[in-house]
């Protein structure tokens, strides 16, 4: 009888532990997804008020949030990258999970690559939803020079007065709307919609383009 009891108290134990130590992965993955989303909020304002308002003057600003940004995304994914070590852990929070997400899919081409198959096992566990693997699938794609499939993803490109935003070219334009409602994400014209609201650039997709003449005309621009 004891000893039973003895098994059962360290279970106990171990149980707690692992109760523990899930609501600190928790808690700091809450503080990296504020860190990720605030930086991304005020680039968004800056970008918004130096395109459509002419604030030229914050230019200097838009610079120094965006260098601020890829020092927040290095940090980011280096915390994730220490909790990735052993694999997806089990018993986190749906917000934990998604900010597994949003951080490797804000991380460099290389490392998106490297956990592909871990945002892939996510989605297929349904810790992660459908579009969110979608959206980094795509992400993938554009960092790997190839179509995209779902159209999630634009490039941006120009200068602070006028700036270019382009649908990267997709597989198969003509369903892509069906591949987006497949995943629940909204048709490719709402999507447009939103991201003109929010960058304050009109977008523009055209199905025909190919990724060697947008990749031209990005050239082109720099120059």
């Amino acid at each position: 009888m004891k000893r039973v009891f003895l098994i059962i108290l360290v279970g106990a134990i171990c149980l707690l532990a692992a109760c523990n130590s899930h609501k600190a992965t928790d808690k700091v993955l809450a503080e990296v997804w504020h860190s990720d989303q605030s930086i991304r909020i005020q680039m968004a304002e800056l970008m918004k008020a130096v395109v459509t308002e002419g604030h030229t003057e914050l230019i200097d600003s838009l610079i120094s949030v965006g260098d601020e940004m890829q020092r927040r995304d290095s940090v980011n994914i280096s915390i994730v990258a220490d909790i990735l070590q052993s694999g997806v852990p089990k018993g986190l929070t749906k917000e934990s999970y998604k900010t597994i997400w949003i951080v490797i899919d804000h991380s460099s081409v290389d490392e998106q690559v490297q956990y592909l198959p871990l945002v892939e096992q996510m989605a297929s566990e349904k810790l992660i939803e459908k579009d969110d693997f979608a959206v980094f699938f795509d992400r993938v794609a554009l960092g790997q020079n190839r179509p995209q499939r779902y159209g999630s993803q634009t490039v941006q490109f120009g200068t602070p007065e006028e700036m270019y935003l382009y649908v990267w070219p997709v597989e198969t334009p003509a369903t892509v709307d069906s591949l987006r409602a497949s995943v629940g994400l909204s048709p490719l014209d709402d999507y447009l919609e939103q991201l003109a609201e929010i960058t304050g650039i009109r977008p523009q997709f055209i199905p025909t383009l190919t990724i060697e003449e947008l990749n031209e005309m990005r050239r082109c621009e720099v120059q």
